[in-house]
C-alpha cells in the first residue's frame, strides 16, 4: 500500500455507497473499505479526474472551484432572442415553425408504405468514411 506495507494489509473487504457534502458540493460515491494505515482516506485517480478539485499541496487542502455569483446571475437573467428570424430571408420565414422546439420533439406522421432495406450475406460491407 502507500506506506510500504504488504498488499494483504490493504485488501479490500467491503464496498459502501455514501452520500456526503464536501466544500458545499453534495456527492454520492462508492467507498472501498480497507486498512489504509495512517491515512483517513485515499482518493483515487478516477475520482480526482471526475471531480477535478483544486489541490493546494503546500497547505494540503482540496477545494472545488465554484462559478462566481455574477456569472450565475447573468445566466438567470438571459432572455430568449426577441427576433429569432433576424438574418433569415423573408421568403423562408414561413418555414420557421419546423425549426422550433415543439416541432423538433415530434415524430413525422405515419405513412401508408414502408421502405425496407434488403441485405444479403454475399453483399459488400461498406466501411464508414469521413466526408
Amino acid at each position: 500500500m502507500l506506506d510500504g506495507s504488504s498488499p494483504q494489509a490493504g485488501k479490500i473487504w467491503k464496498k459502501a455507497n455514501l452520500t456526503f457534502s464536501f466544500d458545499g458540493k453534495r456527492m454520492t460515491e462508492t467507498f472501498l473499505i480497507c486498512n489504509t494505515g495512517s491515512h483517513a482516506a485515499i482518493l483515487g485517480l478516477k475520482w480526482l479526474d471526475a471531480h477535478n478539485p483544486e489541490i493546494d499541496w503546500n497547505q494540503r487542502t482540496l477545494t472545488f472551484p465554484h462559478m462566481p455569483p455574477e456569472h450565475v446571475a447573468i445566466a438567470k437573467e438571459e432572455e430568449a432572442d426577441k427576433n429569432p428570424l433576424k438574418g433569415v430571408p423573408s421568403k423562408y420565414h414561413q418555414y420557421a415553425k419546423v425549426f422550433g422546439e415543439e416541432e423538433f420533439n415530434k415524430l413525422p406522421p405515419h405513412r401508408h408504405y414502408n421502405i425496407g432495406i434488403e441485405l444479403t450475406e454475399e453483399g459488400p460491407l461498406n466501411s464508414p468514411s469521413i466526408v
